[in-house]
């Protein structure tokens, strides 16, 4: 590279992603290392002959890439950056696999990769940005997001602070033994009962002690299961500390057991390890929310719902904290209604429990989630009883779309007579979908085929849904059909010229970051889980024990996982970005505000889903 035009480059990548993070002189160093290559239109980049591995960065113009098969990859234009796919992770070979034409005339500079490896050395947050991998490259640009920002004390794990000098005894020990143990070699104030397998069975407070024990005169020889609490509110060691507190408020109990994913018992969590110097606002919102006399109180806390929102977003809190935290205020204000209701209709007749259903199930609340909901009745309700329902359900569902929860457009809610029904309809229902999983059908099995108690009794709800997994689970009639109907939507290739291509080659003014990637995700991901008898529902968790149940490779899980959270950052900082405008929150984001790097990114993503649906297709024969 000559002398004279290193100041013309340096000016050129200075506002390029990533490069805007290295000084001038380092980026004079990068200068050095690149040629400048013409491709006039009709012209095809040449493969390189002398081992090397490039990058390419476009100055001017426009180029395509296509297939061996001739079918478009992408179109990319100024300022777009290429090469990635054109090399191994062993990057030293050359691995082509697509051809680059010019479709207009194109200035383009190349860098060989080791080269500017060598040049930004100093800057591991930048040679992370230019990693080879995809996963690697959307990871990084997260974690530059996160990582000057401390999350606090509610924001990490309750594992993170829970006590992990815990009394841990046999349903057959003695009452007094339990009570020796707790002063003497534990000091602690309960104990926790575990059966053969140390799978967490009951637990046993001081002041289940001075209540069941001293109090009534009960027998200290007796076995600690005579007396102890068998029905607990537990969390795992991998959830928030603020699910926690949640649970302490929602439930007035002082001590939670912490579990890990076995339902082994492994630490205690308590009001003294939680409330400290910091405070943060979505816990007094849920206890605002949990206090609340009307439906009216309850709209009037929405703002700060928002609020909450565009904290999260700007302190630079991970997107899977923020999908936990906004579902538990929507827990909370559903649960509230439910109580409201309740107190204007009376107690309610029978059993019953309310449904999460969607996104709300699986723990994925954003700002403009809608409602997707349910009600389940005993099968002892009469028609009487439905009428109560009927209304408790209006109820519930006006108090939510007021609170900013907007009514689902397809009714799937609980004041849908469909949808508020006796256990033994809801159980036909499964049946039918997954026995003969017709399309309509399907539509409505992809809404309720994740379901979550909310409020009202959870052994009740726990009975369809034991019945709803039996259903589901390891159906390959059922996967063939879920595959068939995720296959219907194809994310698109990129970004080019400030509109989104899509695989045909026609372009979009739009992009619905929900159906281009997340929506897509969450359909692939689940079928995965399904085919692997994996229970849990959020979307993250599946592909985490997918990995663990060896379902899926650890690249792939690598792929999936900085994907995923990729496009879901990308939503949310969207919805902070229309809320900053005074505009409602949506997923259609204008493609105009994208640079060249998140082009890049969000080719990585759409490449990946799309590898994943070709990959699905194979295994479960879509």
């Amino acid at each position: 590279m000559t002398e004279e035009l290193l100041p013309n480059i340096v000016a050129f990548l200075q506002p390029i992603k990533p490069f805007n993070q290295l000084p001038v002189p380092v980026l004079h160093r990068v200068a050095e290392q690149m040629a400048i290559l013409y491709l006039g239109q009709g012209e095809t980049l040449d493969k390189p002959t002398d081992g090397t591995g490039y990058l390419y960065i476009i100055r001017t113009g426009a180029i395509e890439q296509r297939h061996p098969d001739g079918s478009l990859r992408a179109r990319l234009g100024d300022e777009d950056i290429f090469g990635f796919g054109l090399l191994h992770e062993s990057w030293q070979q050359p691995a082509p696999d697509y051809s680059v034409q010019a479709i207009d005339n194109t200035l383009i500079y190349r860098i060989g990769y080791q080269a500017l490896l060598d040049a930004i050395a100093d800057y591991p947050e930048v040679v992370s940005q230019l990693a080879l991998s995809a996963w690697s490259r959307m990871e990084s640009s997260l974690n530059v997001r996160w990582s000057d920002q401390e999350k606090g004390l509610f924001f990490r794990p309750v594992g993170d602070v829970a006590n992990r000098n815990i009394a841990v005894v046999t349903p057959q020990t003695p009452i007094q033994e339990v009570a020796r143990i707790m002063r003497d070699q534990v000091r602690t104030s309960c104990a926790f009962v575990v059966d053969e397998n140390r799978t967490l069975i009951g637990m046993m407070t001081d002041k289940d002690m001075t209540k069941r024990v001293v109090a009534r005169g009960h027998d200290i020889r007796q076995p600690i299961a005579s007396v102890m609490t068998d029905q607990l509110h537990t969390v795992y060691q991998d959830e928030l500390a603020i699910r926690a507190t949640g649970l302490m408020m929602q439930y007035n109990i002082q001590n939670i057991p912490v579990i890990d994913r076995q339902h082994h018992v492994v630490g205690l969590v308590t009001p003294q390890q939680l409330v400290q110097k910091n405070s943060v606002q979505a816990i007094f919102l849920i206890d605002q929310i949990s206090r609340a006399h009307s439906s009216a109180e309850l709209q009037a806390l929405t703002p700060t719902r928002q609020a909450i929102f565009e904290a999260l977003v700007d302190g630079n809190v991970s997107p899977t904290v923020i999908a936990q935290v906004l579902t538990m205020i929507y827990d909370a204000f559903t649960r509230r209604l439910t109580e409201l209701a309740i107190s204007y209709l009376g107690e309610p007749p029978c059993a019953w429990s309310w449904m999460a259903a969607g996104s709300h199930a699986r723990g994925e609340v954003h700002l403009s989630s809608d409602q997707d909901n349910a009600l389940l009745l005993d099968d002892g309700a009469t028609d009487s009883d439905r009428h109560y329902f009927n209304h408790f359900a209006m109820y519930v569902c006006k108090g939510l779309a007021d609170c900013g929860y907007t009514l689902c457009s397809g009714r799937f809610m609980a004041v849908t007579p469909t949808w508020c029904q006796r256990l033994t309809v809801w159980q036909n229902y499964y049946r039918k979908w997954a026995t003969n999983p017709e399309y309509e059908w399907l539509l409505n099995l992809n809404v309720f085929i994740e379901i979550r108690h909310v409020a009202g009794d959870g052994g009740l709800f726990r009975q369809l849904d034991d019945y709803r997994h039996q259903q589901i689970s390891r159906n390959v009639k059922l996967l063939a059909a879920l595959l068939r109907n995720a296959l219907r939507v194809r994310p698109p290739l990129g970004i080019f010229h400030k509109l989104v291509l899509e695989k045909d080659g026609d372009n979009k003014k739009v992009l619905n970051i929900k159906r281009a990637a997340i929506h897509c995700l969450v359909d692939l991901v689940r079928i995965y889980a399904l085919h692997a008898d994996i229970e849990t529902l959020n979307t993250e968790d599946r592909i985490l024990q997918l990995e663990d149940r060896q379902a899926l490779n650890e690249a792939s899980v690598q792929d999936m996982l900085g994907t995923w959270r990729y496009a879901t950052q990308l939503r949310y900082l969207h919805q902070r970005l229309a809320l900053s405008r005074g505009e409602p929150p949506d997923n259609m984001l204008d493609p105009a505000r994208f640079g060249s790097f998140e082009r890049q990114h969000l080719k990585d993503a759409f490449s990946i889903v799309s590898g994943f649906q070709e990959a699905a297709k194979m295994k479960f024969g879509g």
